[in-house]
C-alpha cells in the first residue's frame, strides 16, 4: 500500500500503513496534553471531545467560516456558468443555502465519513487507524488516578 499521512490532534502526523511502534504511547500522550488542566470528573468528556477532534483532522479541520466561503464562491460559479449572472444576495441569504452549509457540517462531523477521499483502500485503513485511536483514548486511564 502507498503512504498516505493523516494529522491528528496535538500535531501527530501518522502514515497510515506504517503506524509508529509507540502509537499507543503517542496517542496517550496527546490525549493527556489535551486534557491538561481539566477535571477529572470531566474525563469521558474529554474523551469524545478529543474523538471529536480525530474526525475533524480527518475532515481536514476546516474552519467553519472557510466552508461557508467555500460553499458561496461555489454558488457563484454556478449561478455565473449555468445562467451568466452574478449571484443574489438573496440566494445566500435563504434556507436552502443554510441547509447546505448545515449538511456539509454534519457530513464532515460523522465518524464514519470519507475522510476526504472516495479511494476504498485508504478509507478503509483510516477507519482501522481511528478505531484504534478510539480504542486507546476510550480504555486511557491517568497513571496518577491508577495509584490510588
Amino acid at each position: 500500500m502507498r503512504k498516505y499521512t493523516i494529522n491528528l490532534p496535538r500535531g501527530l502526523e501518522v502514515d497510515i500503513s506504517n503506524l509508529p511502534e509507540d502509537f499507543k504511547e503517542q496517542i496517550e500522550q496527546a490525549f493527556r496534553e489535551y486534557t491538561s488542566g481539566t477535571a477529572k470528573a470531566y474525563m469521558y468528556v474529554d474523551k469524545l471531545g478529543f474523538i471529536d477532534r480525530c474526525v475533524e483532522y480527518l475532515n481536514g479541520n476546516e474552519d467553519s467560516d472557510d466552508v461557508v466561503n467555500t460553499l458561496v464562491e461555489e454558488a457563484m460559479i454556478s449561478e455565473w456558468r449555468n445562467n451568466g449572472e452574478i449571484i443574489k444576495e438573496d440566494d445566500i441569504y435563504c434556507i436552502d443555502f443554510m441547509e447546505d452549509c448545515y449538511r456539509k457540517g454534519n457530513e464532515d462531523a460523522k465518524l464514519n465519513s470519507h475522510f476526504r477521499t472516495d479511494d476504498h483502500h485508504i478509507y478503509d485503513q483510516i477507519q482501522k487507524v481511528l478505531v484504534q485511536v478510539i480504542t486507546i483514548v476510550m480504555n486511557y486511564e491517568d497513571k496518577e488516578d491508577a495509584k490510588c
